[in-house]
């Protein structure tokens, strides 16, 4: 499986973080086996700030003996997830562990909140983060690692007490508490432990009555044996409320307690407790536990078998200019959208196996039928007449006499293009990677075509160089690996050569008016979606120029408050306004090789 997990270590900010981390790569490697998982810890050093591997393997040498901990990587070592817990990641740390493998965040707060590929929320992130830094992928508290061992009956009273406040406790929240407990006077002759982390310093208490423990090994299995546990917000909260036991908060920061209030815990406040608060909670356990159930997942969810099936694709810098000043549009459980900062170019990172949807003939019949009421071979007609609107298009561009002229279909599908282009005395070839659309093509046609991809890295020789025009007609948006892509066609054009496509806008109304909607409704094989804007910005990169832009696919309908009516004078009169304004969902690009202009790096 290849995981890595990065926790945070900083000294003074608890061990939360690396308890979760723990418990999460415990849990995949119980599934996965021994080898599939790893923790990254620090290597000792003088005045470090975090704790180190050394300390750790001390505090935590149970963990040490199960899970492999590492102290460094090697240059060009790779993993197929790197997993960063650590509550608010710097770009600069964020840049240092991404070209070890997809960077997937959890509970992220931080500006690599923008810019990873994949963000889970185990936790309810404040409202503030979630505005300035945006969505999760996924949220999902049922793959916090919760307790096996549930209480049969909720607690009539708070009578067994266990405080604990994480590894650390470097506030002295546990001292706290008991303080404002004995003060208040608050259930007499209860049973109260003080859990000491593995990391928080030795010091004795003046209360006789409190049993104090040291590191207790998994204790989230011993939770249910408790009618009350004190803590701070975070993973142990959960857990206790997953077991059952009634949950108090006394929490070390605002950002603590923002999140406490916004999931719903009973908080006492934050470093020390409010004593109304306290008297409150003492007098009230049935309100206490109705909260608590309130706030708990529906279920307990695999989390070996979530981050088994999370399959990254494409992630990583812009595929057309190679910027990795890149911010995310919209998150979705199985994809995420980012644009470039630089060129404007969104680009699809996908999270789920797929199978390759072209070389099944359904794509061109049930498929294209379920999206058109009609298929492929039924819309031909349709299809030749935008093949003429087109052919007329680049043969205006073109600088010598159509007849002979040369064209590469490109996603050439069953043939409507090039038979056209055929008709009117161009040298068409199509290609595909649907053997029989291309038998089709061959056959029924009479037009060359061969089966191929031209996105494979090996395929230059399979075409005809020095073309007239290459064609593309919603194809673009298929090719992952664009810039290779782009470098091809300018290969295979002679100077002057056209480069015409089409392809969705996300500039249309569509896009304008909910971008998260366009891109939910955005095919899951569309790897890059463009405007006309963006066009202008990447193709000189590649050596062409633009020198026309067809927009296409206006829909009135689309427009808030306009009826479906093509008849109506709003559904006119909205027709007409898309057009002036390029509002369509589509467009056509048509680009010159221009043989003055020298592709950029990223065109190289």
């Amino acid at each position: 499986m290849s995981i890595l997990f990065v926790p945070a270590l900083r000294r003074g900010n608890g061990s939360g973080h690396l308890t979760r981390c723990f418990a999460l790569a415990r849990t995949i490697q119980s599934a996965a086996g021994s080898g599939a998982v790893s923790l990254f810890i620090p290597p000792a050093a003088a005045n470090n700030p975090l704790w180190d591997i050394d300390a750790i393997r001390l505090a935590y040498p149970l963990e040490a003996e199960r899970l492999r901990l590492m102290d460094h990587l090697e240059p060009g070592q790779r993993f197929r997830l790197i997993v960063l817990d650590k509550l608010a990641t710097s770009m600069e740390d964020y840049r240092r562990w991404s070209p070890f493998g997809t960077v997937v965040v959890i509970d992220e707060g931080g500006p690599a909140r923008r810019v990873a590929p994949y963000v889970l929320d185990l936790l309810p992130v404040t409202a503030r983060i979630a505005k300035r830094l945006g969505l999760p992928n996924c949220q999902a508290p049922g793959l916090l690692p919760l307790p096996s061992k549930r209480r049969d009956q909720p607690p009539a009273s708070f009578h067994s007490i266990l405080i604990s406040f994480g590894g650390e406790d470097q506030a002295g929240l546990g001292r706290r508490f008991l303080e404002a407990f004995f003060r208040l006077k608050l259930a007499p002759g209860a049973s109260l432990t003080l859990l000491r982390g593995p990391l928080a310093a030795d010091s004795p208490l003046e209360w006789p009555a409190v049993q104090v423990l040291g590191p207790v090994p998994d204790l989230r299995e011993r939770l249910y044996r408790f009618d009350l546990v004190v803590t701070h917000f975070g993973l142990t909260a959960y857990e206790a409320a997953w077991a059952g036991c009634g949950v108090l908060l006394l929490n070390p920061s605002r950002l603590h307690e923002q999140l406490a209030r916004q999931a719903g815990f009973h908080s006492l406040g934050i470093g020390k407790p409010d004593s109304a608060a306290l008297l409150a909670a003492f007098a009230q356990p049935e309100a206490i536990l109705a909260l608590n159930r309130r706030l708990l997942p529906k279920d307990k969810l695999d989390a070996a078998a979530f981050f088994s099936k999370l399959r990254p694709h494409h992630a990583g810098a812009c595929p057309a200019c190679g910027a990795s000043d890149i911010n995310s549009r919209y998150r979705a459980a199985r994809k995420s959208y980012f644009a470039c900062r630089r060129c404007g170019l969104l680009h699809l990172t996908s999270f789920q196996a797929r199978p390759d949807p072209y070389t099944d003939s359904a794509y061109f019949f049930e498929d294209y039928k379920k999206q058109y009421g009609k298929t492929y071979l039924e819309d031909l007609p349709n299809l030749r007449h935008m093949a003429r609107r087109r052919l007329a298009i680049i043969e205006g561009l073109l600088d010598k006499p159509r007849r002979g002229a040369s064209v590469l279909d490109i996603g050439c599908a069953y043939g409507a293009f090039v038979l056209e282009a055929q008709s009117r005395d161009w040298d068409a070839v199509g290609t595909d990677v649907s053997v029989q659309a291309v038998e089709y093509v061959r056959t029924s046609c009479h037009v060359p075509a061969i089966v191929a991809d031209f996105a494979a890295p090996a395929a230059d020789g399979l075409y005809p160089r020095q073309l007239d025009c290459l064609a593309m007609w919603y194809v673009i948006e298929h090719f992952d690996e664009l810039a290779r892509v782009l470098r091809r066609v300018h290969h295979l054009l002679r100077p002057g050569g056209i480069f015409a496509f089409s392809t969705p806008s996300f500039r249309g109304v569509s896009g304008r008016r909910s971008l998260a909607t366009f891109l939910e409704k955005s095919p899951d094989d569309h790897y890059t979606i463009w405007s006309p804007q963006v066009a202008h910005r990447v193709l000189p990169r590649f050596g062409f120029k633009v020198t026309k832009v067809v927009v296409t696919g206006h829909h009135p309908e689309r427009f808030f408050g306009v009826p479906d009516r093509p008849a109506s004078l709003r559904y006119k009169l909205i027709m007409l306004l898309s057009r002036i304004f390029g509002l369509g969902d589509t467009f056509e690009c048509y680009a010159v090789k221009d043989d003055q202009a020298k592709p950029s790096a990223a065109g190289q």
